[in-house]
């Protein structure tokens, strides 16, 4: 080959590399859509760290201003089963406790909660239905299910509450572990009534795991449920005393 003719041959190549860069660049330009990923948890986290990039994701610390914006990224597994424990302190000083068997699948809520009388009340809810019955009673009470039926039968605040509060109530807001967990935790001001809410909610599976309500110094509400079976056993049933299965946790394949 003269070179003449290599002359030539480099410059293909050349234009073909260049093509080739140019079509690569511009298609990632063009299709970058930024999407917001947690950050591992640290030690020592600093809420006041500035966003940052890898890739096409962007990275964003945790802050009174950015924490409803993380938050709204959680999502609650679809299958789940799990033990809850509320403990309510009154006026006088007694402290209630109330142990809670809590079984989600595919849009049912199944709760058998220890009240601290002692009773067992069995809620389920489901195809906006809540059915309520006691002990080993045959008969139940039969409900319209609100939205917030499902947590409210577990007595259980959520990250919802989170998004909906107003953003100059939110007084505290980082990352944080919880019952060796990574969190989101925040904390709402609830000026009326004088005490502050606080919410540890796992990165990991997007519940709440741990919430407590205090006065000053005094907790009068906390409820943890750190350990989560996901996806909840199969073949558990959502019964009626009267053996009517109103829910089935899938089967395997």
């Amino acid at each position: 080959m003269d070179k003449r003719h290599r002359n030539l041959v480099a410059v293909l190549v050349a234009v073909v590399m260049a093509v080739a860069l140019f079509s690569a660049f511009s298609v990632n330009w063009l299709h970058k859509t930024p999407s917001v990923i947690l950050p591992t948890l640290t030690p020592t986290p600093s809420a006041s760290t500035p966003a940052s990039t890898a890739g096409d994701y962007q990275r964003v610390e945790v802050t009174v201003d950015t924490v409803q914006r993380v938050v709204a990224t959680l999502e609650r597994p679809e299958s789940y089963a799990r033990t809850l424990t509320v403990e309510t302190t009154g006026e006088d000083g007694t402290v209630g406790k109330t142990t809670a068997q809590v079984v989600v699948d595919g849009g049912w809520t199944r709760v058998t909660a220890t009240l601290p009388d002692g009773r067992v009340r069995h809620t389920i809810v489901g195809e906006e239905k809540r059915y309520v019955w006691y002990d080993d009673q045959r008969s139940w009470q039969e409900y319209p299910a609100q939205e917030r039926s499902a947590d409210l039968s577990q007595r259980l605040p959520t990250y919802e509450d989170v998004l909906a509060v107003v953003q100059s109530d939110i007084v505290d807001a980082r990352y944080a572990a919880s019952g060796e967990l990574p969190c989101v935790y925040v904390a709402v001001e609830v000026e009326d009534l004088s005490y502050v809410e606080e919410y540890w909610i796992s990165v990991d599976t997007g519940l709440l795991v741990h919430a407590e309500s205090r006065k000053g110094e005094e907790v009068f509400y906390r409820m943890s449920g750190y350990t989560v079976e996901t996806p909840a056993t199969p073949g558990q049933t959502f019964a009626l005393p009267d053996g009517t299965v109103l829910h089935t946790t899938a089967l395997p394949g």
